[in-house]
């Protein structure tokens, strides 16, 4: 049986974004839309598609989605569909001084606010870069760039400025920043097609001369540098040997979205290399391989550091074992709301692996566990394809591998309990559990269990949750929760309740993350501040043979982002707090060192 483990592609897509707000970049309904005067401004040096990202992510990313597909959180609230930017055929026909335009000016009709008031030109510019970039893939870009050389750089000249040897006297210079923020990708095609000084050229074809156009409008825009390397090695963790001659890939994320993804062989002694990756710090690499029919990635997320165009990133494989006695259940995480028919639960069983070989059970099936006998609507989450969790007599049993690691695997269900004044609640263990947390929204209802001490009242987005901890439960006995004053519940508005079930039965996400980062000690907050794809990671589990002084500098990187993240106000107090103090402490111990 095939199986994956550790990252998965799904988790990609979990939003911690906390501002929810109707906002952002609305480009066109109709990419051919006309103004009745054609805008004159231009930038004053070009636009830096790196300078637009992060523009991106704080102001258009909530409407916008972080690709540009027009799928944020926010665009449910608007009417008319939200563009997708990612179509190159639309993108072909944009016109970057119109698109400026719309920007600056906004669309109020479409819900569109103005970005003048609160952007420079300079910036709005970048945005422009930036939405340009979102239909570009990194390869074609490449691609266009060799072409360029051979066939066009002998007259256009290797700068695009028309100064080539073989340049006539009326050469258009694709570096003229007020000309070409005017052309649209269509607009230089049909130049191209309309000059007879192209005629040796006809044998291009249209995909080619695509890629040639777009690596033209680089002389205008500026695209991130792709001079970073990144070099690795596979090692099976369980013997301690190199795993080589295997194919090694590597995934390029950005904005909580995989943008890339590049593949390469490792030699026999298991060593692999990538060269030409964009080194901006906003940019995370994961690696991933295969052995024994289980995909594995890397326990860290890669990155490179300011001043530095090279990065290490190694990939750990294990052999495997069917005996569950390294599987451990490390935390429990239990998240109720209400409605007036029902409790909405998100019940989180984080495990860990303490072995040095990945756990698959027998036939494929790992975990068997049992969720409280009056659950309705069960539901699981990260179950792309539905076929992860298999329904028994008993309960369910998990198919996914645990590999070795404090937490490398979890099991999210999500279910309703009807209830009446009262309601008595038995969650099943499936194994001991190291610590237990129990969120309650404050409604009104009262819960006790002789297992829980009440921890503290915490807040997300406005809204109060009773915190309840519990450590070292047995699997013998269930944690039992009873609710009562059911009766005196109060509901808040629809428009600010922050249900843990979405309407069609999905979890809020971000109410889960939360979760997952505020009570989890041992999560890395790399999810806080804008990498929710990354599995959870706990201090110390870095490779030994990082080097101490980058190390630091990632440290000290993280440190930042985190308070830049916490000023804009996107980030809990407490999470803040916890946060900082864990990267603190591991700084400080590596300056000992």
């Amino acid at each position: 049986m095939s199986q994956q483990c550790g990252f998965n592609v799904q988790r990609l897509t979990l939003n911690v974004s906390f501002l929810f707000i109707l906002s952002g970049l609305i480009i066109y309904a109709s990419p051919s839309r006309l103004f009745a005067a054609p805008p004159a401004q231009a930038p004053d040096t070009p636009p830096s598609v790196s300078g637009g990202r992060a523009l991106w992510a704080e102001n258009c990313q909530p409407c916008h989605g972080p690709a540009g597909k027009g799928d944020g959180p926010a665009s449910a609230n608007i009417p008319d569909p939200l563009p997708n930017m990612t179509d190159p055929e639309k993108a072909w026909q944009y016109v970057p001084a119109e698109n400026f335009e719309v920007i600056k000016n906004g669309r109020i009709e479409k819900l569109m606010p103005p970005w003048g008031n609160q952007l420079s030109d300079a910036q709005i510019w970048d945005l422009t870069a930036y939405v340009w970039s979102l239909s570009l893939k990194p390869e074609e870009i490449a691609t266009g760039e060799t072409i360029f050389s051979q066939q066009c750089a002998a007259c256009h000249g290797n700068g695009g400025a028309g100064d080539g040897l073989e340049a006539s006297a009326a050469m258009v210079s694709f570096t003229d920043l007020a000309a070409m923020s005017q052309r649209s990708q269509a607009n230089l095609q049909a130049n191209f097609q309309a000059s007879d000084a192209h005629t040796s050229l006809n044998s291009l074809s249209d995909q080619e001369l695509r890629q040639v156009l777009s690596y033209v409008r680089t002389f205008s825009f500026k695209l991130p540098q792709r001079n970073g390397v990144l070099k690795g090695q596979a090692i099976n963790a369980s013997t301690g040997q190199p795993f080589g001659n295997v194919e090694i890939t590597l995934r390029i994320i950005e904005n909580n979205t995989e943008v890339e993804r590049l593949t390469t062989q490792a030699d026999s002694a298991g060593n692999y290399t990538f060269e030409k990756l964009p080194t901006d710090h906003s940019i995370l690499y994961v690696v991933e391989g295969r052995y024994k029919d289980i995909t594995y990635f890397s326990d860290q997320p890669g990155l490179f550091t300011p001043d530095s165009a090279e990065t290490t990133l190694d990939l750990k494989v294990y052999e495997t074992t069917p005996s569950a006695e390294a599987v451990s259940v490390s935390q429990l995480h239990y998240l109720m709301t209400f409605t007036p028919e029902a409790v909405n639960v998100v019940q989180v069983f984080v495990l860990g692996n303490t072995g040095n070989k990945t756990y698959i059970g027998t036939e494929g099936q790992t975990l068997s566990f049992t969720l409280p006998s009056n659950a309705k609507n069960v539901t699981f989450e990260d179950d792309p394809t539905g076929k992860r969790f298999i329904k028994t007599d008993s309960g369910y049993t998990d198919t996914e591998p645990v590999t070795p690691g404090e937490n490398t695997s979890s099991i999210v269900a999500v279910y309703n309990l009807p209830y009446e004044d009262t309601l008595t609640i038995d969650v099943p263990l499936p194994a001991d559990v190291v610590s237990a947390n129990v969120l309650m929204q404050a409604q009104g209802a009262k819960l006790s269990s002789e297992q829980l001490e009440f921890v503290e009242t915490g807040e997300f987005q406005g809204t109060s949750f009773s915190i309840f901890s519990a450590a070292d439960l047995k699997k013998e006995q269930p944690l039992t929760l009873r609710l009562t004053d059911l009766d005196k519940l109060t509901f808040p508005t629809e428009a600010s309740a922050p249900s843990a079930v979405a309407p069609g039965g999905t979890m809020d996400q971000n109410l889960l993350r939360w979760i997952v980062i505020g009570l989890g000690a041992a999560v890395i907050v790399f999810v806080a501040v804008g990498y929710p794809h990354l599995r959870p990671q706990v201090a110390g589990q870095e490779s030994s043979a990082e080097d101490a002084d980058l190390r630091r500098q990632k440290l000290l990187l993280m440190l930042a982002r985190l308070d830049e993240v916490f000023e804009a106000g996107e980030l809990d107090r407490q999470i803040y707090h916890r946060a900082r103090a864990k990267y603190k402490a591991e700084l400080a111990q590596l300056m000992e060192g």
